[in-house]
C-alpha cells in the first residue's frame, strides 16, 4: 500500500468515528486498502468498495459494486459507487456516509479526497433535483441489473457507437406499465428472441443495445434484466414534471414515463454524453461525461 493512501485511510477512518457515520465508500479498486478499513473500522461501519465494469458476477462479495470500463475522475467513480450502492440496499437514503476517492497516477489509484455526504440533502453532489426520491432505486429491479444497464449507459456516453454520440432512453423496471404507455416506432428488433438471450447480463444482449442505441424510442427493460423491446415511443405524461433548461425530449418523456409507472429510467445526451437517472419523476442522479 503507498503512504499516501495509508494516510488518507487513516484520517478517513478518524472522520468516520468522529462524524458518527454509517458507511464509507472507497470509490476505488483497491483491495488493500479495503482489506485495510474494514480490519480497522471493524463490523461497527459497512465498507462497501469498488471493482472494475462489467456484469456482476456470482463470486463478488455483495458489498462491492462495480465500476464501467471508461476513465472517469474522482466524483464520477464516487456518484457511481453511491448509486449502485442504494440500488443494492447497502446504503439508505438518510444516512451519512464517508466517501474516499481520488485520480489515476501513472496507473495507480492515489487517494487524496475524503467527503462526508448526508444522503438525504446532497442534490448538489449528486446533481440531484430536490425530494428525489432515492428509496425508490432499491424497489425496481435486482442489483446486478441495475448496475449493468448503468455501466452501459455511461459507456456508451463516452464511447458513443462506432465512435459517434449517440441519444439513448432505457427504462427498466415495470415494464407492463411502461408498455401500456408507449407504442412501437419500428419492429422490435428483440422479440420472438430466447428469454436467455435477451438479459441484459449477457454480454451479446449488451452488444445488441449498442448496436441498436442509434433507433429512435425507448428500450424496455424488465426488472429481471429481460429486453422487452426498443424503439419504443412514450406517451407525454405527468406534463407538470419539472426538468432543468436546457434538457430534451428525452429527458421529458424519461420525467414523465417514470412520474406515471414505478420504473427507473437512464438518459444518456447525444450533444454531452453525461448520463442521467430518472425515479418518480425526478432526476436522481447526474453523472457527467467529464465527472
Amino acid at each position: 500500500m503507498q503512504a499516501k493512501n495509508r494516510a488518507i485511510l487513516d484520517g478517513a477512518i478518524v472522520v468516520t468515528r468522529e462524524s458518527a457515520a454509517h458507511a464509507v465508500v472507497l470509490a476505488a479498486a483497491l483491495p488493500e486498502e479495503a482489506g485495510y478499513l474494514r480490519r480497522e473500522l471493524g463490523e461497527a461501519f459497512r465498507v462497501i468498495t469498488t471493482a472494475p465494469g462489467g456484469a456482476p458476477h456470482p463470486g463478488r462479495e455483495p458489498e462491492v459494486v462495480s465500476l464501467p470500463e471508461v476513465k472517469l475522475r474522482r466524483r464520477g467513480r464516487a456518484k457511481i459507487a453511491l448509486l449502485e450502492g442504494l440500488a443494492a440496499g447497502l446504503l439508505r437514503p438518510d444516512e451519512r456516509v464517508v466517501v474516499i476517492s481520488g485520480d489515476t497516477v501513472d496507473g495507480h489509484c492515489v487517494l487524496d479526497t475524503v467527503a462526508i455526504i448526508e444522503l438525504s440533502q446532497e442534490e448538489d453532489y449528486l446533481d440531484a433535483q430536490a425530494d428525489a426520491p432515492l428509496d425508490l432505486l432499491r424497489q425496481v429491479s435486482d442489483p446486478a441489473v441495475f448496475d449493468t444497464v448503468l455501466n452501459l449507459c455511461v459507456e456508451l456516453g463516452h464511447s458513443g457507437r462506432e465512435g459517434r454520440p449517440v441519444g439513448v432512453l432505457i427504462t427498466l423496471g415495470d415494464h407492463e406499465a411502461v408498455l401500456a404507455h408507449s407504442h412501437p416506432l419500428v419492429l422490435n428488433p428483440f422479440e420472438g428472441h430466447p428469454v436467455e438471450e435477451r438479459n441484459i447480463l449477457s454480454p451479446r444482449a449488451r452488444r445488441a443495445v449498442r448496436e441498436f442505441s442509434g433507433l429512435d424510442g425507448a428500450f424496455v427493460i424488465s426488472g429481471e434484466g429481460t429486453i422487452i423491446a426498443a424503439g419504443r415511443y412514450l406517451e407525454e405524461l405527468a406534463p407538470s414534471a419539472r426538468i432543468p433548461p436546457g434538457l430534451g425530449a428525452r429527458h421529458r418523456a424519461a420525467a414523465g414515463i417514470t412520474a406515471a409507472t414505478r420504473c427507473i429510467a437512464f438518459v444518456i445526451s447525444e450533444s454531452t454524453g453525461d448520463t442521467r437517472v430518472f425515479g418518480g419523476g425526478r432526476i436522481l442522479m447526474t453523472i457527467e461525461a467529464t465527472d
